[in-house]
Order: C-alpha cells, then sequence, then structure tokens
C-alpha cells in the first residue's frame, strides 16, 4: 500500500499569483518551509509536523507543489505528500491512517477557496 498521495489541477491564474496564494494557504494550514522551497522558481516545498489547521495528525507529513506556467493566464499546479519520520525520511510502513491524502485534499480546498476557483 502506498502512503504517497499526488493530485494535479489546472487554473486559469497566472502562475505567479497561484504560486503567492499557494505558499499562503501552506503557511496558514501549519506547514514550515524547508530549505528546498523555492517559490520564485515555482517550487513550495513544505513540512507538517504533526499538525494540520492546529488539529493533529499521526504523522508528519512532507508535501512538494510545482507550479508551472501553462500560458499567461494559465498554470498547472502538481502536487505530492507522503509521510515522513523524525528526520525527513520517507516512512514505508507504520503510517496511521492517510495523512499525506488528508494534506492534499485540505490544501486544494482551501487553495481553491482563497482564489475563487
Amino acid at each position: 500500500m502506498s502512503y504517497e498521495a499526488k493530485q494535479t489541477k489546472n487554473y486559469n491564474q497566472a502562475a505567479d499569483e497561484i504560486t503567492k496564494s499557494a505558499s499562503t494557504v501552506l503557511e496558514s494550514l501549519g506547514g514550515k518551509a524547508s530549505k528546498k522551497n523555492k517559490p520564485e522558481q515555482g517550487r513550495l516545498d513544505v513540512n507538517f509536523n504533526k499538525k494540520l489547521k492546529g488539529k493533529f495528525m499521526n504523522n508528519r507529513v512532507q508535501v512538494q507543489v510545482q507550479i508551472t506556467a501553462q500560458s499567461p493566464e494559465q498554470c498547472t499546479i502538481a502536487a505530492q505528500a507522503y509521510p515522513v519520520d523524525p528526520v525527513g525520511m520517507k516512512l514505508t510502513f507504520g503510517v496511521q491512517g492517510k495523512p499525506a491524502h488528508q494534506v492534499l485534499e485540505v490544501f486544494f480546498s482551501e487553495l481553491e477557496s482563497q482564489i475563487g476557483s
């Protein structure tokens, strides 16, 4: 069983606007930017330390979001999330529930409500 979650969505807004909104949403959900976070390149890399919107989760989750411009007014978001151990290594067993799926569902829901899609 894979504990990893992946989602790709298209939006009719400029990539830089979506990047700013996505970064704000991830931070408001309780995520902390990692050293790999490069918003100027459309790459957001965020860690959730067992909390999502202030609610406890059983595992830590790493989220990677790549935002790519398709045209000046369209972009694609490819998001990937997976549970990690305390040192940031991907977990392949011992995961309780589906924390990665939960994080992506909440992220896209909050993003879409913020941008009005």
